[in-house]
């Protein structure tokens, strides 16, 4: 492996603030990338300047990301009126419909912390018992009732009411 030159480090240095990857200088120069990264946090300004520049950054991505809230909020509201269509509802396969059933509690409970088994329910657990009554599922044959006489029915636990 090849030793770098106090002017190749500045190069290198200039080459990372101005955006190449450190794959890419590396392969440039013909050294690791753990050699790259060496030199990178060897220079103490750039490492500030990069911490800096990572904060800038978060501010701005937050800014655009709060001034897009009521698109976002818009476009959450067309999704879930689609996904509550009885006709789409209809005609997706269980696959699709676990699929979007699993985002849909991730991202509800993302902000729930847990809760031990004998406490009481969280929200999503409420939102289910309170949605589950009147739920007619005969539309989708995959999760129609099976009736007694089949002999691979296995019951799941019930939600307990606290």
């Amino acid at each position: 492996m090849a030793k770098l030159t106090d002017k190749q480090k500045k190069k290198i240095i200039a080459e990372s603030v101005n955006g190449s990857s450190i794959r890419a200088l590396a392969s440039k120069y013909g050294v690791s990338t753990t050699t790259i990264q060496r030199v990178l946090k060897s220079d103490t300004e750039l490492t500030q300047k990069v911490a800096q520049k990572k904060a800038e950054n978060t501010v701005s991505i937050l800014a655009f990301m709060d001034s897009k809230k009521n698109d976002v909020c818009a476009l959450i509201d067309k999704l879930l009126a689609a996904m509550a269509d009885d006709d789409k509802l209809a005609a997706a396969t269980v696959n699709q419909l676990a699929t979007a059933m699993g985002i849909v509690i991730d991202k509800y409970t993302a902000r729930e912390t847990p809760q031990s088994s004998n406490a009481k329910k969280n929200n999503l657990l409420e939102a289910l018992a309170a949605c589950r009554e009147g739920v007619d599922f005969s539309a989708i044959p995959e999760l129609r009732a099976q009736t007694a006489t089949d002999s691979d029915v296995v019951d799941g636990p019930e939600i307990q009411e606290s």
